[in-house]
């Protein structure tokens, strides 16, 4: 089936290049602006700053102090805990990329970061506030209850696929030579510079793609609006939800919809995380499985959250 609907799927991609080439230079256009604008200049220095963190061992002296905490509260290693807050305050996909790096390190186990990558992958609070509350909902009061029910959705589930033991750490790297100035401007650094723009490239070609097939969706979807909602919103969240936002449906189930898709990721930041993943052996089913339960688990909250709170007002 496969050897089927792949050379299919690539012909119609293809036709549609070459017979409205206006529209597909339209969507590219979109994608790689979003690229560059967006992706390019928040995520690059936070990738070279988080390679080098991790290959001098800078993080050891970040994250072990709270420990105990991080063992307690997510049965986190202080290098897991790295790759959370990193998932938190970053966005897609710098989660599942600061987790492959951690574990390619050897700085966390597969249990762990198979776990991390359940719950560690999060859209980012300025996307959150600024493109959701304000510039869809226009209400500057949903940005708390957003996060409120993005994080606690995420903290749930990590609880579903929490280990019934958690791995000990200490088989992990605990000795660190020296790194001269030398080894440092002329290795590390580079490499991490390195890592970064081949990360950042490979994203650009994700969002690019996937711009392009939400595209062909809305215009052969034309006919069917409802079931080109929930395909956009599934394809690429930032457009989808767009799309979505216009749609002449309450705000009760408008509101839990857009929280759920954006808990999600869509497909297009799947496919960006399981290229963060492709020189691992990590599954890349732990990933989907969080991301499903992310999903219903968003709706549910949002969706009694707004009832209650328009019960009571």
């Amino acid at each position: 089936m496969k050897k089927i609907l792949l050379p299919f799927a690539l012909l119609f991609f293809l036709f549609f290049l070459l017979l409205f080439p206006s529209q597909a230079f339209s969507y590219a256009k979109a994608g790689l602006m979003l690229w560059f604008y967006t992706l390019l200049p928040s995520f690059l220095p936070f990738m070279i700053l988080s390679n080098i963190c991790i290959k001098t061992g800078l993080l050891d002296k970040l994250f072990e102090a709270p420990k105990k905490f991080w063992k307690k509260a997510f049965a986190l290693s202080p290098s897991g805990a790295y790759a959370l807050c990193m998932g938190i305050f970053c966005g897609y996909p710098m989660g599942a990329k600061i987790t492959a790096d951690l574990y390619a390190e050897h700085r966390i186990s597969k249990q762990e970061a198979s776990y991390l990558l359940t719950f560690a992958c999060f859209p980012g609070p300025s996307f959150l506030s600024s493109y959701l509350c304000v510039g869809l909902f226009k209400n500057t009061r949903l940005i708390f209850p957003t996060y409120f029910i993005l994080y606690s959705s995420g903290f749930l589930c990590s609880l579903l696929f929490r280990p019934q033991k958690s791995s000990e750490f200490s088989y992990l790297k605990k000795t660190k030579k020296e790194i001269s100035g030398s080894d440092f401007l002329g290795n590390i650094l580079d490499t991490s510079i390195m890592n970064g723009f081949e990360t950042i490239t490979k994203l650009g070609g994700y969002i690019l793609i996937f711009s392009i097939l939400q595209g062909i969706s809305s215009i052969a979807l034309r006919s069917f609006p409802t079931l080109g909602y929930f395909l956009q919103g599934i394809t690429e969240i930032t457009t989808g939800n767009a799309a979505l936002s216009k749609a002449s449906w309450s705000f009760d189930l408008l509101y839990p919809l857009i929280l759920a898709f954006t808990s999600f990721g869509g497909l297009s930041v799947a496919a960006q995380t399981k290229s963060m993943l492709a020189d691992t052996d990590l599954p890349f089913s732990s990933y989907l499985k969080g991301k499903i339960c992310n999903f219903f688990c968003t709706f549910a909250i949002a969706f009694c959250l707004v009832k209650i709170v328009k019960a009571i007002i």
